[in-house]
C-alpha cells in the first residue's frame, strides 16, 4: 500500500513538472504580445525569415503604404535633384478627402521635396506629381508599378494608382498582402535616399515659384520615430510609413535595426486604433529583437544595399573573410569609388599577404610594398588617394598573373576589344593578358572602358574572379604532380618555380589535395604537400 501512494506522488509530480515551461539560461523565451491587426509579418530583412505572422497572404487594402513603391520607383529615376511642374489632375485626383500638402497648379517643385511630401506628410498630390513626372502620366506609371511587382515576385499584388485609393475612390482592386508589403519595404529600404527620407522626423515646406519664403514644417506621421515614449534600448527605427482608409483601416510598414546590424520590417494591416497600432508595432519589434538576441541563428545581418545585388554572396564572402568593411549604418555603397591604395589593400588580403602595417595606413603600406618590390613603378608612390582606373587594375593584375598569348589568341581578343585602340600601346600587352584569364571582362558593347574608375563592387568582382584563377591554377598543378603517383618522402622539381607560376607565396606553406576519378589525377588519397621554391615534397 504504501509502494502505490509513493508510486501516486511520483507520478503527480511528473505531471506537473512536464507542464512547466523549460527555462532558457535565465532567459524566458519572450511572450508574443497579442496583435489587433487582421495580418500581420515580421521579417528579417537580411535573409527574409519570418519571425512572427497572422494571416499575412490575406489580400487586403495597403492605403498610403503605396507610396513606398511610388517612392522607390520615383528614386531609381534618377530625377531627385531635378524639377516638375505640379498639373490640374494631379491636384484633382487626390480622392475623397485624401490626404494633401496644398500643391498647386503650376507649382514648380523639385523632386526630393515630392519625395519628403509622398514619405513623410503622406500627400496624396505629390504622390501624383511624382508619377506624373516619372511615368508621364499616372497610367503610364502605374504600368511601371506592375513592372516592378513582376520583377519582386509578388504574386498577390495588384496597384492602380500611386496614392493608395481604393475602394471608396473607384479602386477595389487595389490590394496587396502584408507579405508582399514587406517585400516592397524591403526593398525600398535598400535604397539609403529612400532610408534617409523616412528616418526624418520633420521637413521643412520648400520655397518655390508659389512660394517665395518657407512656411514652417510638417512632421511625419510616424510615431513610432518621433514619439519618446517609443524609443528603445534594443532597437532603432529606421523608419516607416502610415497607411488609413476606411476601408484599410490603419497599415503600418516599417524598419528597425540593432546595435548588431540586424534589421526586422514589419508590416500591420488592417488595424482597428492608429494609436494601437503603434503599440503593437513597438512591442513586435521588442518580442522580434529579444528572440533574435537569444538565437543566434536568427542574428544574420548583411549590407541593406546589396540585397539584390546579384554580387551579394560575393561581398558578404569578402566581408566574412576581413577584406573589406561597410559603414555604420549597415552600407556597402557598392557604385562607390575606390582608391588605389583600398585597392591594393583588399589585394594583399586575398593573397594572404598583407603589408606589416604603417602607422594607421595599412593600404598606403601595401602600396609603397608593391613598389618596393617591383610590381609596380615609381609613378605609383604617393598616390595611394588617386580613384582606381579599370587600367590601374589591368596594371596590377597582370603583374600577379602567369598569362601567355599565343598567335591565334593575341588575334581574336584583340577583335572583341572594340575599345583596344584607345589604350596606350604600352598597356595593350596586359589588357590581351589579364582579359584572357577572365579577371577583366568587357562590357555588353565589347569595350574594356581603361580610363573608367571602377566601383567598389567592381572591385571585388575582379579580385574574386583572380583568386578564382589562382585557385584553378594551383589545382591544375597539383594535379599534373598527382600524375607522378608520387608516395610519402617523395619530390617532384618543377621546371619553374611555382610562385613564379601562380604568382603566390607558397614557400613553407602545407595543402592538402584529394585526388579525383580523371586519368591523370588517380591518387585516392588525401596527401599533404609542403611546397618550397621549384620543389613539391610529398608526406
Amino acid at each position: 500500500m504504501r509502494k502505490t501512494v509513493i508510486l501516486l506522488l511520483l507520478t503527480v509530480c511528473l505531471l506537473i513538472c512536464s507542464t512547466i515551461p523549460p527555462v532558457f539560461a535565465n532567459s524566458p523565451m519572450p511572450l508574443l504580445p497579442e496583435i489587433e491587426a487582421d495580418s500581420y509579418i515580421l521579417i528579417n530583412a537580411a535573409d527574409n525569415r519570418v519571425l512572427s505572422e497572422k494571416d499575412p497572404d490575406k489580400k487586403l487594402y495597403p492605403a498610403s503604404t503605396t507610396k513606398i513603391m511610388t517612392a522607390i520607383i520615383a528614386l531609381e529615376s534618377g530625377y531627385y535633384d531635378q524639377t516638375t511642374t505640379v498639373s490640374k489632375a494631379a491636384v484633382d485626383g487626390i480622392g475623397i478627402n485624401g490626404s494633401n500638402v496644398a500643391l498647386k497648379e503650376g507649382e514648380i517643385i523639385q523632386y526630393k521635396d515630392l519625395l519628403r511630401m509622398t514619405l513623410i506628410s503622406s500627400g496624396n498630390d505629390a504622390a501624383n506629381v511624382l508619377a506624373e513626372g516619372v511615368g508621364g502620366s499616372i497610367p503610364d506609371f502605374v504600368a511601371l508599378m506592375d513592372q516592378k511587382v513582376k520583377e519582386l515576385g509578388l504574386s498577390n499584388t495588384h496597384l492602380s494608382n500611386p496614392s493608395g485609393l481604393d475602394v471608396e475612390d473607384g479602386y477595389p482592386e487595389h490590394q496587396t498582402t502584408a507579405r508582399d508589403l514587406a517585400q516592397i519595404m524591403r526593398y525600398a529600404t535598400s535604397n539609403h535616399i529612400f532610408r534617409e527620407i523616412i528616418g526624418e522626423t520633420e521637413y521643412t515646406l520648400p520655397v518655390t515659384n508659389f512660394h517665395p519664403e518657407v512656411r514652417g514644417s510638417r512632421k511625419s506621421t510616424d510615431l513610432l520615430l518621433t514619439q519618446p515614449k517609443y524609443q528603445s534600448d534594443n532597437f532603432t527605427v529606421v523608419g516607416g510609413k502610415t497607411g488609413y482608409t476606411k476601408a484599410a483601416q490603419n497599415v503600418f510598414a516599417a524598419c528597425a535595426r540593432n546595435g548588431e546590424g540586424v534589421e526586422l520590417i514589419l508590416v500591420l494591416m488592417k488595424h482597428p486604433s492608429r494609436n494601437r497600432m503603434f503599440e503593437d508595432a513597438y512591442e513586435l519589434f521588442e518580442y522580434g529583437f529579444e528572440l533574435v538576441r537569444q538565437d543566434s541563428s536568427l542574428q544574420s545581418v548583411g549590407f541593406y544595399d546589396i540585397r539584390y545585388r546579384e554580387s551579394a554572396d560575393i561581398i558578404h564572402q569578402f566581408y566574412e573573410s576581413g577584406y573589406i568593411n561597410g559603414n555604420e549604418e549597415g552600407r556597402f555603397d557598392y557604385a562607390g569609388n575606390v582608391t588605389r591604395e583600398e585597392f591594393l589593400q583588399v589585394l594583399g588580403g586575398v593573397r594572404g599577404s598583407v603589408a606589416a602595417a604603417s602607422g594607421n595606413d595599412p593600404a598606403q603600406s601595401c602600396l609603397n610594398a608593391a613598389i618596393d618590390q617591383g610590381i609596380l613603378d615609381e609613378s605609383w608612390r604617393g598616390t595611394g588617394n588617386t580613384p582606381m582606373t579599370r587600367g590601374d587594375a589591368i596594371t596590377i593584375m597582370s603583374r600577379h598573373i602567369a598569362s601567355r598569348l599565343d598567335v591565334f589568341e593575341l588575334l581574336t581578343y584583340m577583335i572583341k576589344i572594340k575599345d583596344l585602340h584607345t589604350v596606350p600601346v604600352s598597356s595593350r600587352w596586359d589588357v590581351l593578358r589579364v582579359y584572357k584569364t577572365g579577371i577583366i571582362t568587357v562590357s555588353d558593347e565589347g569595350t574594356i572602358g581603361f580610363d573608367d574608375l571602377i566601383s567598389k563592387e567592381e572591385m571585388v568582382l575582379i579580385l574574386d574572379r583572380y583568386a578564382r584563377y589562382r585557385d584553378t591554377a594551383l589545382s591544375t598543378i597539383l594535379a599534373i604532380a598527382g600524375a607522378y603517383q608520387p608516395h610519402q618522402g617523395s619530390s617532384i622539381i618543377l621546371l619553374r618555380p611555382l610562385e613564379n607560376v601562380l604568382n603566390m607565396p607558397l614557400e613553407g606553406r602545407l595543402f592538402s589535395f584529394k585526388q579525383g576519378k580523371d586519368r591523370a589525377v588517380r591518387m585516392d588519397l588525401t596527401s599533404p604537400i609542403l611546397v618550397k621554391p621549384g620543389l613539391i615534397t610529398f608526406f
